[in-house]
């Protein structure tokens, strides 16, 4: 039997490593089950390795980005986009001609900011079609916020061999119906794929810290929901990692490694008091991951996770670590609400940072209940499994069976 040859369509080598998390899970998963699959990743924004940079000084253009109107906002990246894309596609069109089956997996990929993702995914599409390649969505996220032309970009994936259609949450799920219109076959649940790290990059010593994830206050502005979104800037980061360190114990100060979050975390360690704690050992200041197993060996020890980063959170829970969410995009309110931890995600805008870590000590306290850890585990492997074997009648190629 020839070797089954599996693209995986996500962004594997985001400097943001919750995608590249994703990704490996994926990777490792889809090889567990066909054990001969040659898994490729293709990254969506034109990434071949871990490092490489698309778009230089991002934060610096997402502020230039904000003083524009959405409607001119869309025009510059529509065009921007496509004039890379062009570049890219050749490589893209290689890759899908010598694969048997696609994947669309992980990631908040059906979000329309500026037409971004709708752009990337219609480019995708469109060759998935043209090769009449069998493909599947599986554990994305939606977002509420399609443009009439991102609706059109999207919708282009109805053109292709869709064999399923799997999204991570029940937000998402109902954002997809709602948005997508006519689309065969039916959306269903497929769990987000980060929850199984801890199986794709095994165990961790544990360190007595807290792991607070800085994000930056730009980019929460950009992106967020705004019925979820936190506010506060640098000096809430500061405000609660001191009082963590009060109420709670030594810190670990950490980013997911996008570029934005780097400048802030860089900022944030150089303040007057943050660097006295850090000189007394009450903080640590972690260097800003390069890859995700670098993103592990920072979180997945500590003792509990604070992050509005949604795979930060993900990470921390599929190593049983207690994990706070903070509000700014629906996805991290979704997440926690799928595994019963409703009261550990911050919504409200400028919650005092005392409260924060008094609900982090709580968490700490309760811990994290095994039998719904057990459950969301087991229901990301099924889930990955169902979307295998929807696309099984495409090839010929086996499912190991279930253990």
């Amino acid at each position: 039997m020839s070797v089954v040859r599996i693209l995986v369509f996500n962004l594997h080598y985001s400097p943001n490593l919750g995608d590249g998390l994703i990704g490996a899970c994926m990777v490792h998963a889809l090889g567990e089950l066909v054990p001969d699959a040659a898994v490729v990743p293709v990254d969506i924004s034109g990434r071949d390795r871990f490092g490489a940079v698309t778009v230089r000084n991002r934060a610096t253009l997402l502020k230039i980005l904000r003083l524009f109107s959405k409607t001119f906002r869309r025009q510059i990246v529509y065009r921007r986009l496509n004039a890379m894309l062009d570049r890219i596609e050749p490589r893209w069109r290689e890759a899908i001609s010598g694969a048997d089956l696609a994947i669309i997996g992980g990631g908040q990929l059906f979000s329309d900011a500026d037409l971004n993702f709708p752009t990337k995914i219609g480019r995708v599409a469109e060759l998935l079609r043209d090769e009449g390649l069998p493909v599947a969505i599986h554990g994305t996220g939606v977002s509420r916020n399609w443009s009439r032309r991102g609706r059109v970009l999207f919708r282009r994936l109805a053109e292709a061999d869709l064999r399923s259609i799997g999204m991570r949450d029940e937000d998402s799920l109902k954002a997809w119906e709602d948005q997508s219109g006519i689309f065969e076959p039916k959306a269903i649940l497929t769990r987000d794929p980060g929850l199984l790290a801890f199986e794709a990059f095994g165990p961790v010593a544990a360190v007595d810290r807290i792991a607070l994830g800085v994000t930056s206050p730009v980019l929460l502005t950009y992106h967020a929901d705004s019925g979820v979104a936190g506010r506060g800037g640098l000096g809430w980061f500061e405000a609660l990692a001191l009082e963590l360190v009060g109420q709670v114990g030594p810190v670990r100060l950490f980013c997911n490694g996008a570029e934005e979050d780097a400048l802030a975390l860089g900022e944030l360690c150089e303040r007057p008091l943050i660097r006295q704690a850090i000189a007394d050992g009450r903080i640590e200041c972690a260097p800003v991951p390069r890859n995700p197993e670098e993103l592990v060996a920072t979180v997945a020890p500590c003792r509990a996770v604070i992050s509005h980063r949604l795979h930060a959170c993900i990470l921390g829970y599929a190593y049983t670590r207690p994990v706070v969410g903070m509000g700014w995009d629906r996805k991290v309110q979704s997440f926690f609400s799928s595994v019963g931890l409703d009261r550990f995600f911050v919504g409200r805008t400028k919650t005092p940072p005392e409260e924060v870590a008094a609900l982090v000590q709580t968490a700490l306290e309760q811990g994290i209940d095994p039998d719904t850890h057990r459950c969301a585990i087991e229901d990301t492997r099924e889930g990955m499994r169902a979307t295998l074997e929807a696309l099984q009648g495409a090839e010929r190629f086996r499912v190991r069976e279930r253990a």
